[in-house]
């Protein structure tokens, strides 16, 4: 799956308050980005890429449009049904079997982000 951005900074700071407070969007408008995954968090849909300063991160889906709708044939799905905020997932095997690379992403973590980068490299 492949996105492109429309909208920057200002729906981030409206829409991701709920996932992220401090969010900055370090995504450009008319850019296109491959879709390492998708998640609903608090009821709103995600995707994540890898931004322009090539690092994991998780944009609600209202910024982007969809180029090319193909999901990667390996994906997998998780329900999180009992979760208060992340309730589903499709993505990578590693992000959908192991709840710690997750967290992992979000920290920075060299393991995960090696990883993260192998999949997405994958897709381009």
């Amino acid at each position: 799956m492949k996105v492109v951005c429309i909208r920057g900074r200002a729906i981030v700071t409206v829409i991701s308050a709920a996932y992220n407070p401090m969010a900055v969007a370090d995504v450009t408008i008319g850019s296109s980005y491959p879709v390492a995954a998708i998640s609903i968090y608090s009821g709103m849909v995600m995707v994540l890429i890898r931004d322009d300063a090539q690092l994991p991160c998780w944009y609600p889906m209202e910024m982007f449009d969809v180029v090319d709708p193909h999901l990667p044939s390996d994906w997998l799905f998780a329900n999180y049904s009992d979760s208060e905020f992340l309730q589903a997932i499709w993505g990578y095997e590693e992000l959908v079997m192991d709840e710690s690379h997750y967290d992992a992403l979000l920290e920075r973590e060299d393991g995960a982000l090696v990883i993260f980068n192998a999949r997405v490299s994958s897709f381009l």
